[in-house]
Parts: structure tokens; sequence; C-alpha cells
């Protein structure tokens, strides 16, 4: 469920990389820290929140993690039909694009921990229905493209709250150290969730995965009651919701730095989706990796994943912004080509490690820039829009990529990619977002 710029995994919390502002307003002085101070209540209420966040984050990840690798497998047993997977990733694609801007307003305007309780809650229910409805050999495939598409509305429902809930529980001279903390823990999860995945696909029921999934989410759904928030950032409910959203829009049109960086994420997201789908296929297809032994190897996705997360904070000091995005654009263009030339399982491993390591370079600098870039009122509004615009493309190229792959294999997806991120790449370069710190 967080593949899409997640990867998955990437694919959700968004990182404030900019150096911490000087705690010199607000901030009391070292002499004022003592246990008499007033400001160890608020310090402790903050943290305190911040952990439920971070735990619950840690349980979605690993649960999104899950999800992600059984439901294709699941596809696939059922059909052996790169048709099907493909169907099934656009069904999941459908609500962010028909809903993430409608959703965004929304945030702006509800209790955020309700909304956030009422999300996670109605994802549990869903994957036991799906986990009942494949045990019980109910194979209807429309009905499961009805339930990833109200899937994945609900959690793009979660994920755009919870940027919000961040800001509004977090201080803003923690912000680069809470986000650097979620970033580190759902890469961690990116590279134990696969592996933990190979003992449960080990068990005698692969739907035993969604079970699984929706028991960590209920337990999220009890951490988030105790979640205390030091203030409820709504707008009156009197206000008009076409005004909010005009609001957003013209505020991200404004934007021109903005409006360039969604453009070209328009372009690469469309590989990036098509690939995670296509490796999964070629795995069980081509390569004849058995279940367990494929959500093993795509934890090296995830162990890319963690070294560009260690390494992201000096690469941005150093190369600054901008040029560490291109990086993420070359470096997926050499797993590309990894990917199509490869007849292993050690080139594939490689290949998913690079691909990794790319997609939280990709993904972390996308999202640190749009929240550097918009004022916190209108965070959810212009997480929406841009939400949208990200995917314009995507359900169009991967359910094209399921006839592709059924026509000329799995190759010609993998250097058709390579060649689309390489173009991409030299009109980036030509752009003023290359000198983006």
């Amino acid at each position: 469920m967080k593949t899409d710029l997640a990867i998955n995994t990437a694919q959700k919390a968004s990182v404030n990389l900019t150096p911490a502002a000087a705690g010199t307003s607000n901030e009391p002085d070292a002499s004022a820290r003592s246990t008499d101070s007033p400001a160890t209540a608020p310090n402790l209420g903050y943290r305190r929140s911040f952990a439920i966040i971070l735990t619950s984050v840690v349980l979605l990840s690993f649960g999104g993690k899950l999800y992600e690798i059984i439901l294709p497998l699941m596809m696939y047993d059922i059909t052996h039909s790169s048709v099907a997977m493909s169907s099934m990733k656009t069904a999941e694609l459908l609500p962010n694009f028909f809903f993430a801007i409608f959703i965004g307003v929304l945030v702006d305007r509800v209790n955020k921990k309700r909304w956030v309780l009422w999300m996670i809650g109605l994802q549990a229910i869903l994957l036991l229905a799906f986990a009942v409805l494949f045990r019980s050999g109910i194979h209807l495939l429309p009905v499961y493209y009805a339930i990833g598409f109200l899937l994945m509305t609900l959690n793009y429902g979660y994920f755009n709250a919870e940027v919000s809930l961040i800001k509004l529980s977090v201080p803003a001279r923690e912000l680069t150290s809470a986000n650097a903390k979620l970033s580190f823990a759902e890469t961690f999860v990116g590279i134990m969730g696969p592996a933990l995945s190979g003992l449960i696909l080990m068990l005698s029921d692969i739907s035993d995965g969604l079970l699984i999934t929706s028991f960590c989410y209920l337990i999220c759904m009890g951490l988030f009651t105790r979640l205390r928030l030091a203030e409820q950032k709504e707008t009156p409910r009197q206000s008009r919701f076409t005004a909010e959203f005009l609001e957003g829009w013209r505020a991200f049109c404004a934007n021109k730095p903005l409006v360039l960086m969604t453009v070209f994420v328009v372009f690469l997201n469309c590989t990036h989706t098509v690939i995670s789908t296509t490796s999964i296929y070629y795995a069980k297809d081509d390569l004849g990796l058995s279940s367990s032994l494929l959500a093993v190897v795509l934890s090296a996705s995830g162990a890319g994943g963690l070294a560009g997360s260690l390494l992201l904070s000096r690469l941005r000091q150093s190369w600054g912004l901008g040029k560490v995005f291109a990086a993420s654009i070359l470096l997926n263009v050499i797993a590309y080509l990894l990917l199509f030339i490869t007849e292993g399982l050690v080139m594939f491993a490689v290949a998913l490690f690079l691909s990794g390591f790319a997609a939280t370079l990709y993904s972390v600098s996308v999202y640190a820039f749009r929240q550097e870039q918009t004022p916190a009122p209108l965070m959810g509004r212009i997480a929406g829009i841009t939400g949208t615009c990200f995917r314009i493309g995507m359900p169009i190229a991967v359910y094209a990529s399921g006839w592709v792959i059924a026509w000329w294999g799995t190759s010609v997806i993998f250097i058709a990619c390579a060649i689309w991120n390489l173009t991409v790449l030299v009109f980036y370069v030509r752009t003023r977002l290359w000198n983006v710190q």
C-alpha cells in the first residue's frame, strides 16, 4: 500500500531535512531546563505523542509491507496472469487520482485524530473481509479490485492526515529530528518486512498475511486513541469547500518550483510503479522463485532504502536537494538496465538494492521539497493536489504494462523504463531545480 513512492516505502512520512531553526524565540535557555521548568510538561507531552505516531508508523509500515507483497502473489496464485496483477494495482491507484484533492481539503477541515481512527479501522475491516473471501474460495476478481480500491482510498486518507499530525504534535525546532526518525523506521521495516513475510508465506494459507496486517492496524487504533495534540487547527465549518480548494489551488499554481517538480514526478512515477509490479511477476514467472524466497530477496530493496536513509542528510549537505533528486533518477536508470540484463538471483538482488536506494532518495527529496514549500495551514490541500497530479499517468501506465508483459515479456518494460528515466534526467538537469539546496 505504500509502494507508489515507497515505495511503499518509501510512499509515506514526508521528511524535512533542512537544518532545524534556531530556538531563540520560544526555546528556554539551558539554565531554565530544570525539573521546575514550565517547559518540561509540554516537552514530555510532545515526546509521548511522537512516540505514539512513531510506533504506529512502524506497525502500519510493517502491515503495509505484508499487504504490498502478499496481494500481488494472491493475484498470481489465482490467475497466473500479468494482466490481473496490473489490474489490481490499477484499482489501488485510482483512488489517489480521483479523491486525493478532496481528501486533502477534508483533512484540513476535520479533527485529525478522529479521521485517522476511522481510516485505520475501516482498513482493518476490509482486510478481514478480503481474507475471509480468499479462504472461502470466493475468487471474484471484481470484488477483489473493489476492496483494493477502497483500501487505497482509506490508506491515502490516513497518510494525508499523518503529515498534519506530525506538524501539530512536534515543535518546529524538532521536525528535522522527528521526520528523520520516521524515515529510518520506515526503511528499517522495508528490510524486516519482506524477511518476515518470507516466514509468513511458509504458513498454510497466504491470506494469513492479511489477518496479521489487520491485527497491526487494530493495535494502531488503540494507540491513536491515546494521542493528545497540542492544538487542532481546523478550518471553520462555515467556510465553503470549493473556496478552500481554490485557495489551495492558487497557492500551488503560484509556487512555480513546486509546479515544476510536480511535472517531473508525474513522468517518473509512471515507471516506478510499473517496475514494482513487473519485478514481482518477473521473479515468479521468469526466475521461478517461491513466494517465501521472493519475499526474502525483496528485502534487498529495503536494505537499499535503509542505506539511502542513512546517507541522505550527508548527501544533501554536500550536493543539495536538486542534485540528490537527479542522482535518484540516474540510479534508477542503472537498476532498470540491470533488471533488463539479469539472468540470475544475485544480479536481481543487486538491481533491487539500487532501486531501493534510489527510491528513498527520490521520495524523501520530493516530500521534503513539498513540505518546505508549503505553509502548515495549506498542507492537506497542497498534499491532495500534488498527490493527484503525481498519479495522473500511473493508472494507465500500470494497466498497459500488464498487456505489454503478456505480449512481449518483462524485458521490454525494463528497457523502456530505463530509457524513459534517462530522457527525463536530460531535461531535469537543464532546469533551476538542479541547483536547489
